[in-house]
């Protein structure tokens, strides 16, 4: 075929020049400790420097090896912090690893023996420099106009040598002052050694018959094991020194923090075995059958908006429908961050302790991957906290035939307050209702469209608020509870089931002093806008 030509040509050229590039080069240190794999085209300096062991070039590329006065890690681990402070002194740029940041990078030879070693750079040349142990002497390296990940590679490629030691030969000269003279060896009888040997051989038993181990005591060799090896770890810390940057700065925060969120959980695993053993209250308010109160809300869930269900005394019901990208944005961030705090704790306790045999380079690549979910949650609750305090919100009540009975609207931000308006769509009444920011008890005010005020609403219990700012509703424990003082001296009150499930009441002990449209808009409004989260916040 008219191609073959083509393909034998191409093949030829692959194969000559994968040839070409295996080839390389093995360079010794002059004093045999070590020896180091190069690539083609690297040569010897023709004049090392004083002090050199090894000294080697191409093109403008070089490295250098001289001998170090040290001989502990402790030292050359001093004398690389000093290089990397020297080095910023002079407004050097320093590269740190790719994934987990650190500014001195460690390796160790097949001996264990470690490998400091520091890569930075200037407008002109790039430098990788270092300090290494082999069989106790120390050695420092300094390599210039290499990559980043050249110098990488190339100090992997540093190998030290076996030393070679004289094994023993098993065979012997005769004429050797060790050796044996067989013929100076005295005679003995056969006769002197049967008898003793005779007498000293002891009567023949049956071997013992050897029984199987229980299982039990397989359990409890592996349970020793366990507490063995859990008596060994001693930790002072989740941190590990691989972790990211901004989070080992922490220091003991970290730990702190993890203490809090374990803190939080077990608050959280007490309070759901509480509930589970505490009867609900029921919202059974007395009720005249000729008033539209008490009022029964139900928050209906499933849906990615925020839906509630209202019914009146007389089995009238509305449907309210509103937004809550702003409690999504914060529970979703929320939940990232926490979750991945939680796995760099598990990971450092690991790690620290030796619990999983996992690689160096495992325990990186998951730091790596926390390391950039830690600041998408926060960027991600941090849109929720702005969408919630910033964008207007936009409530929509519908009736039974699924028409607009009314909207509430949000009327801009103020420093010490907010101010909503109801619209009523078939009488054309228009409500305000204000809500006081930053108190440490919830309360608003009803007014009408003259500005008279109508209700003033307030939560009751101060303590409940503090504890709910600090450790979320807990299973509805620390749901709110409202009073409602209105006009013509009326007295009522938005009662919470305190349950898991959002499920509130509204009466009033004076139907005819508040329309109860009124009031099932306004307690609508205060359950959407400050409703109780699982969690911390500062509503």
């Amino acid at each position: 075929m008219a191609h073959r030509p083509f393909l034998k040509t191409v093949l030829t050229v692959l194969l000559a020049t994968s040839a070409l590039l295996a080839r390389g080069e093995t360079f010794t240190s002059s004093d045999g400790a070590f020896t180091l794999d190069m690539p083609s085209g690297w040569t010897d300096v023709k004049t090392p420097p004083e002090g050199s062991v090894l000294s080697i070039q191409k093109k403008s590329s070089r490295i250098d090896v001289k001998t170090v006065g040290c001989t502990t890690e402790t030292c050359i681990e001093g004398k690389i912090n000093a290089d990397l402070a020297d080095v910023k002194r002079k407004k050097m740029q320093v590269v740190g690893n790719t994934y987990t940041g650190e500014e001195i990078k460690r390796i160790e030879f097949s001996t264990g023996e470690p490998f400091f070693y520091i890569s930075f750079f200037t407008p002109k040349n790039d430098f990788g420099a270092g300090y290494f142990l082999i069989n106790g002497k120390a050695y420092s390296i300094l390599a210039k106009d290499l990559t980043y990940a050249e110098t990488d590679l190339i100090f992997s490629f540093i190998s030290p040598r076996k030393t070679e030691e004289e094994t023993p030969s098993l065979e012997m000269a005769v004429n050797d002052p060790r050796a044996y003279n067989i013929a100076a060896l005295p005679a003995v009888a056969e006769e002197t050694l049967s008898a003793p040997v005779e007498a000293a051989a002891p009567a023949k038993e049956k071997p013992a018959e050897t029984k199987p181990a229980p299982k039990t005591a397989k359990k409890s060799s592996f349970i020793a094991k366990l507490k063995k090896q859990f008596a060994k770890v001693k930790l002072n810390t989740f941190l590990s020194p691989n972790m990211p940057p901004y989070v080992r700065k922490m220091g003991h925060g970290f730990d702190a923090l993890i203490a809090l969120a374990f803190l939080f959980a077990g608050l959280q695993l007490a309070a759901l075995a509480v509930r589970l053993f505490v009867r609900r209250q029921k919202l059974d308010a007395p009720a005249n059958p000729n008033s539209l109160y008490p009022i029964r809300f139900t928050r209906l869930y499933g849906t990615p908006s925020l839906i509630f269900r209202a019914k009146d005394n007389q089995g009238n019901i509305l449907i309210s429908l509103s937004a809550r990208w702003d409690s999504l944005f914060l529970f979703t961030g929320l939940t990232l961050v926490g979750l991945t705090f939680l796995t760099l704790a598990a990971a450092g306790i690991c790690e620290n302790a030796h619990l999983l045999p996992l690689s160096a380079f495992t325990y990186n690549t998951l730091y790596s991957a926390c390391s950039l979910a830690i600041p998408l949650g926060v960027l991600i609750f941090f849109c929720g906290v702005v969408w919630s305090q910033l964008v207007l919100r936009e409530i929509t009540l519908f009736d039974r035939k699924g028409q607009k009975a009314a909207v509430v609207l949000q009327k801009g931000f103020g420093l010490l307050q907010e101010r909503y308006e109801i619209y009523f769509a078939r009488s054309k009444d228009v409500l305000t209702v204000t809500r006081k920011r930053f108190s440490m008890r919830r309360q608003w005010k009803l007014f009408d469209r003259e500005g008279h005020l109508l209700a003033e609403i307030t939560e009751t219990s101060a303590a409940r608020s503090v504890l709910r700012k600090l450790c979320g509703h807990l299973w509805g424990f620390l749901r709110a509870d409202y009073s409602v003082a209105g006009q013509m001296d009326s007295c009522g009150y938005i009662q919470n089931a305190h349950a898991a499930f959002d499920r509130f009441t509204c009466t009033l002990d004076k139907p005819q002093a508040l329309n109860a449209r009124d009031m099932l808009a306004v307690s609508l409004l205060i359950n959407i806008r400050d409703k109780d989260k699982w969690y911390p916040w500062f509503n």
